[in-house]
């Protein structure tokens, strides 16, 4: 059902495909110590069929071994967060207790968001969410948006 691409990076892309007919698609990027969930979307007329529980299961399967991190908009902004939060943890994945700042571009502008992060095993301390969060802004986030260490706290 998963497509990787051929890329070696630290990035992967995979095309979700059912029959060879492109359904979805999901991107991972894996680190020394977690692989960060970036995205997970299925084609929003196969919703509801268990594409989304099938794939999940899947990359839980091809990465387990190391702690799986995700975003994740705060339970309380809307129903559509609290039901994907819920979602998420049908699966075991746990909220953590912490919020961060995404750093994002909205109107043309840096701007920051709200999120908070899951988990496939507890954090541990405060330490390893400090660098859980120092590698997304570090990794991810800084190739794409110049000055990022303006954005933290």
């Amino acid at each position: 059902m998963i497509l990787q691409n051929k890329n070696e990076s630290s990035y992967k892309f995979y095309s979700i495909l059912d029959d060879d007919k492109p359904i979805g698609l999901t991107m991972i990027w894996s680190f020394e110590e977690f692989y960060y969930g970036e995205y997970l979307a299925i084609d929003k007329n196969l919703r509801g069929k268990n594409y989304g529980s099938e794939v999940l299961t899947k990359i839980f399967d091809m990465h387990n071994d190391k702690l799986i991190v995700i975003e994740v908009e705060p339970y309380d902004l809307n129903d559509i967060a609290k039901r994907r939060i819920d979602w998420y943890k049908r699966f075991g994945l746990i909220l953590s207790d912490y919020d961060y700042d995404m750093p994002c571009i909205k109107d043309g502008k840096k701007d920051t968001m709200k999120m908070k992060i899951m988990t496939n095993r507890e954090i541990k301390s405060k330490d390893e969410y400090n660098n859980i969060i120092t590698t997304l802004y570090n990794k991810v986030y800084s190739p794409r948006l110049d000055n990022i260490d303006n954005w933290k706290d």
